[in-house]
């Protein structure tokens, strides 16, 4: 084997491993939102399900687990989550651009200190600047004097929005900033020559010129501000956002309801990437075409001039669609099949946990009878009488499934 070869194949395993490590747990939590087991988990496997989903499961304590449509913390933190991130796009976005354009107008001699000062809030930590920001704003609203500005102190949303706005503001600057360096300022000048003024230069042609930029900047200003943790917790006062819910669920216990959840966002990321990937490349092939016919009007070479084929072509992504829809239905047959889908499945599943659990408490009622008569014969009832209570009461599985209830006749 060559050289070249080994090394291909070291590459080939280095990048499958790369990617395992980075898709792996989102692939593993997306599979585990079909589990009808209350934990997430892939083995051991129960039944596949949509219950997490929708209403979620009824728990033997009468406890409601909530699914993903019945959740109501997670949709007031969704909709807390979407009110702050278009408040810090709305604020962000333009900081960064007079940010950006100041630092291409300022002398070169304090260019180099204003980009520090610029970028200075990426470098704090995030709970520094949440806590500055609500002690800051808790000052402005005891001297408010009951007015808008101590509504707005003591206001969650308000707070978080200006926390988030002062590191994601940097963000956009440096979006711009990188756009600004390839502008050609002599198309400024030839519009000032010819009468414009700095208004319409402004509109005109820096705006166009920077829409990609600030498409970009919207973008990751708000998915910035969506996910943020650490400047948000101490910021948000009273209120919540998604971060936020899904960290206090996680210390009581993942639930499934956060791998839906997690699925739905990954599905939303997938579709938005490839809609505007498809969208790019119409895009580019429509302005090689347009360059494509500037170029022959200008030289009249038949060599330039595009032919349109009129032949029908299916587009290849078609064929990957049909491909994922044909192992979707080879999969769920077989799991129709083996009889791990349904609501026959899961009531199967619900009854044979009941029974062990039932089991569980009938060994606890052992040991328990065991314990007591124990303390008895050795004196010690007035030390384990509180032991001995816990199932002292006669009517405790009476209702439980599981149980025999019917008394046993003498013999």
């Amino acid at each position: 084997m060559k050289s070249q070869q080994a090394l291909n194949i070291l590459l080939g395993i280095y990048i499958f491993i790369f990617f395992t490590y980075l898709f792996g747990p989102l692939v593993i939590m997306s599979i585990t939102a079909f589990n009808s087991a209350e934990f997430p988990s892939v083995t051991p496997w129960e039944c596949f399900s949509f219950r997490w989903f929708n209403e979620g499961k009824i728990a033997y304590d009468g406890q409601h687990l909530a699914g993903l449509a019945t959740d109501w913390r997670l949709h007031e933190g969704l909709i807390t989550s979407l009110k702050i991130g278009l408040g810090v796009v709305l604020l962000s976005v333009p900081i960064g651009l007079s940010a950006a354009l100041v630092l291409t107008q300022v002398h070169s001699r304090f260019r180099t200190a204003f980009y520090s000062v610029s970028i200075m809030p990426v470098l704090f930590p995030g709970v520094i600047i949440g806590i500055s920001t609500v002690v800051l704003w808790d000052r402005i609203a005891s001297m408010g004097g009951g007015g808008l500005a101590t509504q707005l102190g003591r206001n969650g949303i308000f707070l978080t929005i200006l926390a988030q706005t002062c590191f994601i503001s940097t963000y956009c600057f440096l979006i711009f900033v990188a756009r600004l360096q390839r502008f050609d300022q002599t198309q400024e000048e030839a519009a000032l020559d010819l009468g414009a003024s700095q208004t319409q230069v402004f509109f005109k042609i820096l705006i166009p010129y920077m829409m990609p930029a600030i498409a970009s900047s919207c973008v990751i200003a708000f998915l910035a501000s969506f996910e943020n943790y650490n400047t948000t917790v101490f910021s948000i006062l009273s209120d919540q956002t998604l971060t936020t819910v899904i960290a206090s669920k996680v210390r009581l216990g993942i639930s499934p309801a956060i791998s839906s959840l997690a699925l739905v966002i990954i599905l939303i990321t997938l579709t938005v990437t490839i809609v505007y990937e498809v969208l790019r490349r119409r895009e580019d092939e429509k302005n090689r075409a347009i360059g494509s016919d500037a170029l022959y009007a200008q030289t009249l070479d038949s060599r330039l001039k595009k032919i349109d084929k009129s032949e029908f072509s299916i587009p290849k992504p078609i064929f990957g669609v049909l491909l994922v829809i044909i192992v979707c239905i080879f999969s769920f047959n077989k799991l129709v099949e083996n009889e791990i889908y349904g609501s026959a499945c899961i009531a199967a599943k619900e009854k044979e946990k009941k029974s062990n659990f039932a089991e569980q408490l009938k060994l606890l009622q052992k040991n328990a009878d065991k314990a007591s008569q124990t303390s008895v014969q050795n004196g010690e009832t007035g030390q384990k009488k509180e032991f001995g209570d816990i199932f002292g009461d006669p009517d405790l599985f009476k209702n439980f499934g599981g149980f025999d209830t019917k008394k046993k006749e003498d013999p």
